[in-house]
């Protein structure tokens, strides 16, 4: 992947109050958005992002806002928000559950049950501008199922998204970020990149198929996001992705 510009591609999942680890509260969603805005970043779309860019561009910075699993509110606080400064965003759907809850079975108990977006409301905010990828038919680890399970956690979800909204779907982002080679591959068969929850900008020698993400649980503090693109920040994202990677060994597959 080449690009001229910084880039980093945002994820939210839960919009609410509860101070959970995939939780952001709305008033915090929307005053990272009212910076994004006065900082006259490009807000673009997820696929701009696997565009190559010339050097011809305006040189501001980049951002692309995702929402994991397709949480209700996202829809109640986070839409809103986005409709005001006439940002775009890709949400990804776990289809099987759409307009039930969050129980999927490798769902961590810790996490809390909350409902997740209608059809009806997914619709409505496709007409309004709102893009939506696959986040597979029920959230597996997908590094241990089979291939053919894969296979149909993928085609299954893609399908139902675009029998729904009668539009193409070319997203995904790995459940809990997990993947190999093989996922990987049978990925880059049916969509055109994928989201991994990797912390970090996009370089130039990002994986379409593995793009880097910044979890917005490190950016409560809105003075991060003022500063988003300076080293010192990076420096920051750098330290948080090492401490995160520690993690990763000694537990199991946590949100995403």
């Amino acid at each position: 992947m080449s690009q001229s510009r910084s880039i980093g591609i945002l994820t939210y999942h839960s919009i609410d109050d509860s101070g959970s680890v995939i939780s952001t509260s709305p008033r915090v969603f929307a005053e990272q958005m009212r910076i994004l805005f006065n900082l006259g970043a490009d807000i673009v779309s997820l696929k701009e992002i696997a565009r190559p860019r010339d050097s011809g561009g305006s040189g501001k910075p980049s951002i692309a806002i995702t929402f994991d699993d397709g949480f209700r509110n996202v829809y109640e606080q986070g839409f809103p928000v986005l409709r005001q400064y006439g940002f775009p965003a890709t949400v990804f759907l776990v289809t099987d559950y759409c307009g039930g809850m969050n129980s999927w079975p490798s769902q961590p108990a810790g996490i809390m049950r909350q409902p997740l977006l209608s059809w009806t409301q997914i619709k409505e905010m496709n007409q309004a501008g709102i893009t939506f990828g696959s986040h597979t038919r029920t959230h597996p680890n997908l590094t241990e199922v089979s291939a053919r399970a894969t296979e149909d956690e993928l085609v299954g979800s893609k399908q139902a998204i675009e029998d729904a909204l009668g539009a193409p779907v070319d997203t995904f982002a790995y459940p809990y970020g997990a993947y190999h080679d093989r996922v990987k591959e049978l990925t880059r068969t049916h969509f055109a990149l994928a989201c991994a929850t990797t912390l970090g900008f996009v370089h130039p020698g990002s994986d379409t198929f593995a793009l880097e993400r910044l979890d917005m649980y490190y950016f409560q503090r809105v003075s991060l996001m003022r500063h988003l693109f300076s080293p010192a920040v990076g420096g920051y994202i750098r330290a948080r992705g090492i401490m995160r990677g520690l993690r990763a060994r000694l537990l199991s597959p946590g949100t995403g």
